[in-house]
């Protein structure tokens, strides 16, 4: 009777501790024999927020961590080859999770249990800021989150580490105050989403290094958004200038200084500039976005004509129709004589950048001088 209890328990015993394994077990996916297949697998374990997952590669194919990483937007990832015999391997991978990710994650679920006491902290930031946006557009909100980091965060990179460190998520960016690439894309990936727009990551190369940065929907479009590159600390001259070159840029901008691979793009952006670009949306007035102008000479009476009229800030796109104006030193000259024209004198800077067919100006005034 005693035996026949025992035998009755430990079968009881192992058919729950099969159940429970299976239920905590890593999802298995189906034969992967090339890149794209390994891509989509991924990417819907990210989407369910999978911290690990077993990928059975077959007909020699192998994937590498780097495919994962730039291809999928993960910080880390962690693999391990349980099996390898002849054309057919199996692979463990357990991956982590930009916290900027979770925090959105956590506020659109209303469940903020399984935040650490960091994630936590960066949540009450984070919401306090989407929450500044709620009576914006959809643009204007995108705005002001480009420019609120951009304001709040200081560029700053260190040493390779074998974990993600802080300085590449949310958290350094707004705990911090400092942030890498990484960074940047995780903060603004997290305000987008809390707000409710469609936001992801790109990884590609800029400046011969790697790099990542946002792409963003708007209005059924897909455009590039690069914080980190429209932040130029100049903190030497007591100032901090934001630019909005990369803002709902599409590929005419933004071919000219990143790269990135065809089978690694995560969402296809427009190819030409239209109303949803910095310079060119008629959605708002021009006081709070920019300009456009095609000729330079038109955007230098437009620039001079507002500084009389007492605005403080621009924020001028212009087609480079005339190479005089390719120089600051000129462009000051011209404004300044039209200044003095008009019995007016003002105390500004001027900022202006080359970028394939345009040119950027962006002036501010300082103080006024009576």
């Amino acid at each position: 009777m005693i035996q026949i209890f025992r035998a009755s328990f430990l079968g009881l015993f192992l058919l729950l501790y099969a159940s429970i394994c299976q239920a905590y077990a890593p999802l298995q996916s189906p034969p992967i024999s090339d890149r794209q297949g390994l891509i989509d697998f991924v990417r819907d374990c990210v989407e369910e927020r999978l911290p690990e997952f077993i990928v059975n590669y077959t007909h020699g194919y192998m994937g590498s961590n780097d495919d994962l990483l730039y291809a999928c937007n993960l910080p880390h990832i962690h693999s391990r080859v349980l099996l390898k015999n002849g054309l057919a391997s199996k692979v463990h991978y357990k991956v982590s999770y930009y916290p900027g990710m979770l925090v959105a994650d956590a506020y659109i679920t209303r469940d903020r249990s399984r935040l650490t006491a960091e994630q936590q902290e960066l949540y009450d930031i984070a919401a306090s800021i989407v929450a500044q946006a709620r009576d914006l557009t959809p643009l204007q909100a995108e705005l002001f989150f480009h420019d609120t980091i951009c304001r709040q965060v200081s560029y700053y990179t260190g040493t390779p580490q074998r974990i993600t460190p802080r300085y590449a998520t949310a958290i350094g960016a707004f705990l911090d105050r400092k942030a890498n690439c990484q960074g940047y894309c995780d903060a603004f990936y997290m305000l987008c989403t809390m707000y409710g727009l469609k936001v992801d990551m790109q990884s590609g190369i800029a400046s011969k290094q790697k790099h990542v940065w946002n792409v963003v929907e708007i209005n059924g479009k897909w455009y590039a958004v690069d914080v980190t590159w429209d932040d130029n600390d100049t903190r030497n001259q007591n100032y901090t200038f934001i630019s909005h070159k990369y803002f709902n840029a599409p590929k005419e901008i933004m071919r000219f200084t990143h790269n990135w691979k065809e089978e690694d793009i995560t969402q296809e952006i427009e190819n030409y500039l239209d109303d949803a670009y910095f310079y060119c949306t008629d959605e708002v007035d021009a006081y709070i976005f920019g300009n456009y102008f095609h000729r330079t000479r038109d955007a230098i009476e437009f620039i001079t004509t507002q500084l009389i009229r007492g605005r403080q800030s621009l924020r001028i796109m212009t087609y480079r129709d005339d190479p005089r104006y390719d120089q600051i030193k000129f462009v000051n000259l011209q404004i300044n004589r039209i200044l003095t024209t008009a019995r007016k004198q003002l105390s500004f800077y001027t900022i202006l950048q080359k970028h394939g067919n345009y040119l950027y100006i962006s002036i501010d005034v300082r103080r006024r001088q009576v």
